[in-house]
């Protein structure tokens, strides 16, 4: 949208998709008591961030968050540079990437609970062929239909397993504490929020005094 139409209507078209979420939320989600007896057993298992499993998968997660959101920050310069899409094109790409995300979340959703370790691994198998195809076209600078298509084809990988992955790990996350599962949750979510803040911060500052033209 910000490619087409500038960045200032793409905000206010967000802020307006976002408000009618909220409003739709609070008119329909019912209201969500916490039981007396269920407070206790949340204090009980309050020590789940000590579980080993829980904190390496949270530090693991935080570290390929913060990598993601690093390559994320030059995916611009990738799709152009990269790919070969210039344009309005480069937009209907991004709108591509983000589409795949959408649509793998439900596809995956049936695996994951039928083969968790499966699911997690093939994204992440899908996820690295996606940055391995990429480096290799940087490297190779081939021109024409089929490194286009591949190019393209690689971007839209990326876009489906980078946003089926944080939803696998989060169960995975909840499964190493089954008597507290929000608590493993929100430390899960805590790892991932500082990951993507490193991440892009970090790609901010080396999209900043990088060569690449803006």
């Amino acid at each position: 949208m910000s490619e087409m139409w500038g960045w200032r209507l793409a905000v206010v078209l967000v802020t307006v998709a976002a408000a009618a979420v909220t409003v739709a939320a609070w008119a329909t989600l019912p209201p969500m008591v916490v039981a007396r007896d269920e407070t206790p057993g949340a204090r009980r298992n309050e020590r789940h961030h000590r579980s080993s499993r829980l904190v390496t998968l949270t530090v693991l997660t935080m570290i390929g968050v913060t990598g993601h959101f690093i390559s994320y920050t030059f995916i611009v310069v990738i799709i152009r540079d990269v790919v070969g899409v210039h344009g309005p094109r480069l937009a209907w790409l991004l709108a591509a990437f983000g589409v795949a995300g959408l649509v793998s979340m439900g596809v995956m959703a049936r695996p994951l609970d039928r083969r968790p370790q499966a699911s997690v691994v093939g994204c992440l198998a899908a996820l690295a062929t996606a940055f391995a195809v990429l480096t290799s076209l940087a490297f190779d600078r081939g021109t024409g239909l089929v490194a286009l298509v591949v190019g393209v084809g690689a971007i839209v990988l990326w876009g489906a397993a980078s946003t089926a992955l944080p939803p696998m790990l989060q169960a995975a996350a909840m499964r190493t504490a089954p008597d507290d599962p929000d608590g493993a949750s929100g430390l899960y979510i805590a790892g991932f929020q500082v990951g993507i803040m490193a991440g892009s911060l970090s790609g901010g500052l080396l999209y900043e005094h990088a060569d690449s033209p803006s």
